[in-house]
């Protein structure tokens, strides 16, 4: 007991100094000879001389691109010169900067710019080259425990405990940060407030919404008093009502606190950055306010002009240059053209606008508008990624590279214009029949082939585990089957411990001859009355045991001088007593006469005899083949579970299902995995049967008997594989996959095996039990490998044995080796000539029964991924749910246009329909039971055009994008893309749609170029082509220097772009884009925005999810907002804005301004704010607007910035903005933007709507 807390101690103490100094891929190592070092044992000094104090100047930057640093703000984050290396890269090079507490820092940077390794280095996660970094005062290199317990993060990604609610996650944290008692129930309540999650206190983090999610992972880094708090893109992909949500959260928050934010959305940044830092390449390129970044990079004013058909450009231009010389056009993309006006000649754009406003029609002009300088402006002119600045064809302007903050759009559907460059992907006929099959088979066999080789370490554990199982209990096993060899023994009384010899002397003449007796054994003389026989019965009387056990022998020393005799005693119950009476007695006659001599007696047994060898033979080899068995189905329990990790991964990703989607067929998938799986299979299987021929062990020697363990293997992974495929899709986590599947493989295996073989011990009297029990358990494959390797090896060892009994009648005497067929009747051996009988120890049933199962579960596993099963549920429950009815009022509740469309698509003959429209959706309905998630959808959408469906989270966006890949089965209503049904020919579909999912669904041990390869397979593309047509798709996405790299090395932004590559891969008529640029800089963003429009002008039929409205303004020709999984608006962005939003918008942001500081005097200084508290006086903008403007309402009010409706027709472009100007220079306004309304804001009207609702 005391051993084993002693062995625990000292495991305990390994573990604890393995995590430090080798804290895998992730920590800060420590020293080898860290438990030696003071500095472990005492606190280390607040004091670090690596840093200057906090308050003095720090920055090493240049000052035109660094504000000034606030000197009465504590410090919370300080950088000095961190750097990190990977290899040659650089990813983070000579850092520098300060984060300030009651200050959210925004660092900003393009994909692979080095914010997430500086975030990373800052928590701990990676080691910093060199340099360091002090995190609420402790060195991150030295100090990282202290660091973290002042420390919140959010990462990009929600880390959560599925199975814990949202209360218990409060709860743990807060516990984990020190909390307790009524502090932490407060801050329990406190949060739960402040995340709105009051009706989703006790619900499991797994069914919350992504919005939720996301509120919770926030506020798991917030409580516990935080004072560091990091969020990494904590925003990305929310929609814009929670995002909003979540801002108001960490605005709220930030007081006490040093918040660093990484984000791509630079409306964000501009909104809660009190400091914007801007990375690229590594470096630092600026920080500061967003005031002074705009003022530093901004080019000053847009003019935006959205054209009509019969624009004319120069004309325009001609008009411009009459007030401001030599301006010259900076964007003239599709129907939108603009021009950059410099903020020093602001003294003529109001006679300027005024004049464009007078000859508005005569130059052919829609609608024109004003915006100042944006972040995003400044984004894209500091933090570039030089990926995208570099190849010249990208450098065109025909694209969406400029698409303004503040749409000032005013079109209808006729004035969508084509941006005359459309994209020319390269098209080839793709394959079909079996030369597409033989394509797809090669793509399979590929992407395995690649994981294997990537996981080699898995594949050698696969390989080497039964053979390595095996050579160990063959060579145990082999040390207990050899016969011992019996020892001598020798006779002396030292066996048999303490013991009791009488001596009876009747003789004076032998009183020193029973001397030498006494001598010899200790022996105890009887007084000359009593006689040794009436002694020996008085002495069983008073304790019969003790006699039987301690009184060995006696003496009786008689007869006379002449005829001396010695009478030998023994007891006939302990073994050789006899021999050893006799010995004594002759050791001391022998005493006596030489004084010193004895006689050592030795006992040599006898050889073995030959039943008696044969017998113990028919022993051991039957332990043989229990150990072999037990080994096999325990290295196979393991072997077997690795396969389902790879499938898990695959489904949970969904990979499986886009490689679906790019054409291969769920019968082709799942017959190419069995068929690699079998012929990896062989592999361990031929090590098997190597080590056996290796070993020669007898039953396993020979080219038959080792051929039998081959077809027993083989069959046994024919169970096997579909039994592991059935049970992959139960799991969500692969490595848990892995271990509960080997538990399960364990427990239907050898826990079973060993379960018949235990009742089927004769002293139990439960064979008959055991015989049903072994039919049952033949339907577990682990356990019917077993009990097949066990048959075999006993079937041969019985034959042996058997065979033996002819010449050794005898044997059949022995009840453990009796033979039916040589002995009388009833003998207890079941042996058959025919190894593959039926009847056990035959294997016939056993094989039976493997092959039966795998094809039955086989075709369970099909008619699952057929969907019959759900086929036959809605079969069953379809009279329980109330679908299609029309008296429900739900025709009233709908939208005129959404309205209109229905009665087109349900009233038009199909065909026409067909011939009109490349999708076409007509009452798509879907139920979750008896949830509705989407509502009698009803869409058209012609070739050319790029379909937006927007909505939040929850709305039925994605369930809707299911239905039209086939990844969800529609409960009612039809589908249609390019005349062929939704419901009935999807695999037909499958050849026809590109698909760029939601979340990447991509095999991160591939390349990109092995991905693309993959799906260019599936897609059927000639082989000759898919290098081009990769390398074309590369160029255009701009990844191509990325291609090599495994995906699970690329950047979010990357993996988007690989992503849209597969989805453009055979050029589909049809191309799904759910949310194609979540996690991608501006930069990247609007290159891709770039290619869809090309691909939208080049006559593809695009449908489009996103939560970024500016991206459904460049992007879609018409979109749809989605409540409650029924449209409630749809049209062009411009008609929804002239139908949901008159008017204009006025969003005026306001300088922030300190406390009244005790004197009632204020400081100008905008960048530090007396004690980091801002405020804002809004007070006299709201009076201008009221005077200015009649009639504006106040529509928002957000952290200074001010959002109102102007109704009023009579005010112009021109007025309103020589008002503003005027205004700007007056009043405490640090920025505004006058344009049309939003699409952002129609869109929020809906969705307040639905939360209404």
């Amino acid at each position: 007991m005391i051993m084993l807390l002693v062995d625990a101690l000292i495991y305990l103490l390994l573990t604890l100094y393995i995590e430090a100094v080798a804290p895998g891929e992730y920590g800060v190592p420590k020293p080898w000879y860290f438990p030696v070092q003071l500095s472990y044992w005492c606190e280390n000094s607040d004091y670090n001389p690596y840093f200057e104090t906090v308050g003095q100047k720090t920055n090493v930057n240049s000052p035109d691109v660094y504000e000034a640093e606030p000197r009465n703000l504590p410090a919370g984050i300080q950088i000095k010169h961190l750097r990190k290396k990977y290899g040659s890269k650089e990813a983070v090079k000579d850092l520098t900067l300060n984060m300030y507490e009651g200050h959210i820092t925004v660092l900003l940077g393009h994909n692979g710019a080095g914010k997430t390794t500086t975030m990373s280095m800052l928590t701990g996660m990676i080691t910093p080259t060199s340099g360091t970094a002090l995190v609420g005062g402790f060195d991150v290199r030295t100090d990282i425990h202290k660091v973290r317990e002042s420390l919140g993060l959010c990462p990009q990604h929600n880390v959560l405990f599925e199975d814990l609610t949202v209360r218990e996650h409060l709860y743990f944290f807060g516990k984990m940060k020190g909390l307790s008692g009524h502090a932490l129930k407060a801050e329990i309540k406190k949060y739960i407030s402040l995340l709105e999650l009051e009706p989703k206190e006790h619900t499991e983090s797994s069914k919350l919404s992504g919005g939720m999610q996301r509120k919770l992972a926030a506020g798991v880094a917030l409580c516990g008093g935080s004072k560091i708090v990091m969020f990494d893109e904590p925003t990305s992909g929310l929609d814009p009502a929670a995002r909003r949500a979540l801002w108001d959260l960490l605005q709220t928050e930030k007081h006490g606190r040093t918040t660093l934010l990484t984000t791509h959305f630079m409306d964000e940044a501009d909104l809660l950055g009190d400091r914007i830092a801007i990375m690229a390449g590594g470096e630092l390129q600026c920080c500061g306010s967003s005031f002074f970044l705009k003022k530093k990079y901004g080019a000053g004013y847009r003019l935006i002009i959205v054209k009509g058909p019969d624009c004319n450009v120069d004309s325009v231009t001609s008009l411009l240059n009459e007030f401001i010389p030599k301006i010259s056009v900076d964007q003239n993309i599709g129907s939108e053209l603009s021009y950059l006006l410099s903020e020093n000649q602001s003294s003529v754009f109001e006679a300027m606008l005024s004049k464009l406003e007078e000859n508005k029609k005569k130059l052919g002009l829609l609608s024109y508008g004003v915006s100042l300088t944006t972040m995003e402006e400044v984004f894209m002119k500091v933090g570039k990624d030089t990926e995208i600045s570099a190849p010249a064809e990208h450098q065109q302007t025909n694209g969406i590279d400029n698409v303004v903050h503040s749409s000032t759009f005013e079109v209808d559907d006729s004035s969508i214009l084509p941006s005359g460059n459309k994209l020319t992907m390269p098209h080839y006929p793709l394959l079909k029949g079996s030369e597409l099959l033989i394509n797809q088979l090669i793509a399979m066999f590929m992407k395995k082939a690649l994981y294997v080789w990537r996981t080699w370490y898995i594949t050698l554990i696969q390989i080497l585990m039964p053979s390595l199982f095996l050579i160990l209990t063959i060579v145990i096993v082999k040390t207990w089957q050899t016969i011992p060899d019996l020892p001598p023994l020798k006779m002396d009384l030292k066996a048999y411990g303490k013991i009791f010899t009488p001596i009876e002397v009747k003789n004076e003449h032998l009183r020193n001859v029973s001397l030498i007796y006494k001598d010899l054994t200790g022996g105890i003389v009887l007084n000359e009355t009593t006689k040794m026989s009436d002694y020996i019965l008085r002495q069983s009387k008073i304790d019969l045991r003790e006699v039987r056990q301690n009184y060995i022998m006696g003496a009786t020393f008689c007869g006379n001088e002449t005829a001396p005799t010695i009478i030998g005693w023994f007891n006939n119950l302990p073994y050789h007593s006899i021999p050893l009476a006799v010995q004594t007695i002759y050791n001391t006659i022998l005493r006596y006469y030489t004084y010193n001599k004895t006689i050592n007696v030795v006992n040599h047994p006898l050889p073995y005899t030959e039943d008696t060898v044969i017998s113990f033979q028919s022993w051991a080899s039957n332990n043989m083949g229990f150990q072999v068995s037990f080994s096999l189905g325990f290295s196979m329990a393991f072997v077997s579970a690795f396969f389902i990790i790879f499938y898990v991964k695959e489904r949970v990703s969904k990979a499986k299902h886009l490689q679906i989607v790019s054409g291969v067929e769920v019968l082709t998938f799942w017959l190419s995995s069995i068929v690699w799986d079998l012929f990896f299979f062989l592999l361990p299987v031929v090590g098997v049967i190597i080590t056996f021929a290796a070993f020669r062990e007898d039953g396993f020697r020979t080219g038959a008997e080792l051929g039998r363990i081959f077809v027993v293997m083989i069959c046994f992974s024919w169970s096997l594989l579909p039994a592991t495929y059935l049970l992959s899709f139960i799991f969500s986590i692969p490595l848990t996959g892995f271990t509960r599947m080997t538990m399960i493989n364990v427990v239907t295996g050898i826990a079973l095996f060993m379960t018949v073989n235990i009742l089927k011990l004769p002293s139990l009297e439960l064979q008959d039990v055991a015989e049903i029990l072994d039919w049952i358990f033949l339907f577990f494959p682990h356990y019917s490998l077993c009990s097949c390797v066990h048959g075999l090896y006993t079937n041969y060892a019985y034959n042996k044995a058997c065979s033996a009994a002819l010449l050794f009648p005898g044997l059949c005497l022995r009840p453990n080796i009796c033979c039916k067929n040589n002995c009388p009747e009833n003998g207890c051996l079941q042996r058959t000539d025919d190894y593959f009988d039926w009847q056990a120890p035959g294997i016939g049933r056993n094989i039976a029964f493997f092959i039966l199962d795998g094809i039955f579960i086989l075709i369970i596993l099909l008619m699952m991924e057929f969907r019959l099963f759900e086929r036959f549920a809605y079969f069953i429950q379809k009279s329980d749910v109330k679908i299609g009815t029309d008296n429900d009022g739900y025709e009233e509740e709908l939208d005129s246009d959404v309205s209109a469309e229905k009665l087109k698509l349900l009233t038009t003959e199909t065909s026409l329909l067909l011939n009109e429209y490349e999708l076409v959706l007509k009452n798509v309905t879907k139920y979750y039971g008896k949830f509705l998630a989407v509502n009698k959808l009803c869409l058209g959408v012609k070739k050319g055009e790029c379909f937006g469906l927007l909505g939040v989270n929850g709305a039925g966006k994605t369930t809707t994008f299911k239905m039209m890949t086939g990844d969800e089965k529609i409960s009612a209503g039809e589908g249609y893309v390019s005349h062929l049904s939704l419901k009935s020919n999807m695999k037909e579909v499958h050849q026809l749609i590109g698909y760029c999912p939601q979340f990447d669904a991509l095999l991160e041990d591939l390349t990109g170029y092995e991905t693309l390869t993959m799906f260019s397979l599936l897609r059927g593309l000639p082989s000759a082509k898919i290098h081009y047509v990769i390398n074309y798709l590369a160029d255009e996405l701009l990844f191509k220097k990325h291609l090599n790299k495994k995906v699970k090395e690329y950047s979010g932004g990357n993996k988007r772009k690989l992503s849209t590559a597969i989805a453009l891969i055979g050029d589909p008529p049809v191309i799904y884009l759910d949310e194609p640029t979540t996690g991608m800089d501006p930069a990247a963003k609007r290159h891709l925005w770039n290619v869809i429009c090309k691909i939208r002008d080049s006559g593809r039929c695009i449908i489009l999810t996103s939560h970024s409205m500016e991206e459904c303004e460049a992007l879609c020709t018409r979109l749809a907002i989605m409540v409650n999984g029924c449209f409630k608006c749809l049209g062009s962005t411009q008609h929804l804005k002239n139908k949901f939003a008159k008017g204009y918008t006025l969003i005026v942001k306001t300088k922030k301004t300190p406390n009244l500081l005790a004197n009632g005097s204020t400081t100008s200084n905008y960048s530090v704010p007396s004690k980091g508290i801002d405020s804002y006086d809004l007070q006299p903008v709201r009076q201008f607007v009221a005077e200015s403007f009649p009639g504006a309402m106040q529509m928002e009010e957000y952290q200074g910035l001010l959002t109102y409706c102007i109704t009023n027709p009579t005010l112009t472009w021109a007025r309103m903005f020589g008002m503003m100007e005027k205004a700007k220079h007056q009043l405490n306004i640090e920025d505004y933007s006058l344009g049309q309304t939003s699409l952002e804001q129609v869109f929020l009207t809906f969705t307040k709507k639905q939360r209404e609702e």
